[in-house]
């Protein structure tokens, strides 16, 4: 598969996947604000078919030390989500305590840590089938 199949594919399944896993979880009729998080996860697979520009190249040449990068760059992803996330309501965000906010911090980092890794071993496979 050529390059630019696969960040198609990506940009396919990234949207459509987080949308429906979100969806899941949200109450149904989804309330108005869903939309707010149609559009992170829009604006996620933009910055995430950005970086398939430079990551697919390096990972089909096999640098060096692409894995633990890759999974940095998924970590401080998470990490910068969580941070947005609650900076969007401060009241609320003051109300949580510094335990619970340290959770949802570790939560997010995590579930970002764990798709970094599905994602490495997903190009891998793709770029293999060539």
């Amino acid at each position: 598969m050529n390059n630019l199949k696969i960040i198609k594919l990506h940009d396919i399944l990234f949207f459509i996947g987080w949308t429906l896993i979100m969806f899941l979880g949200a109450d149904f009729p989804p309330p108005i604000g869903f939309i707010w998080v149609i559009l992170m996860i829009g604006i996620l697979d933009f910055i995430q078919h950005k970086y398939l520009i430079s990551f697919l190249p390096r990972l089909r040449h096999k640098e060096k030390w692409l894995f633990i990068k890759n999974l940095f760059f998924f970590m401080f992803g998470g990490l910068v989500i969580s941070l947005v996330s609650l900076l969007t309501d401060i009241s609320l965000m003051m109300e949580m305590g510094f335990i619970n906010i340290t959770i949802w911090v570790i939560v997010i980092t995590c579930v970002t840590s764990i798709y970094s890794i599905f994602f490495w071993f997903f190009n891998k496979y793709l770029i293999s089938r060539e």
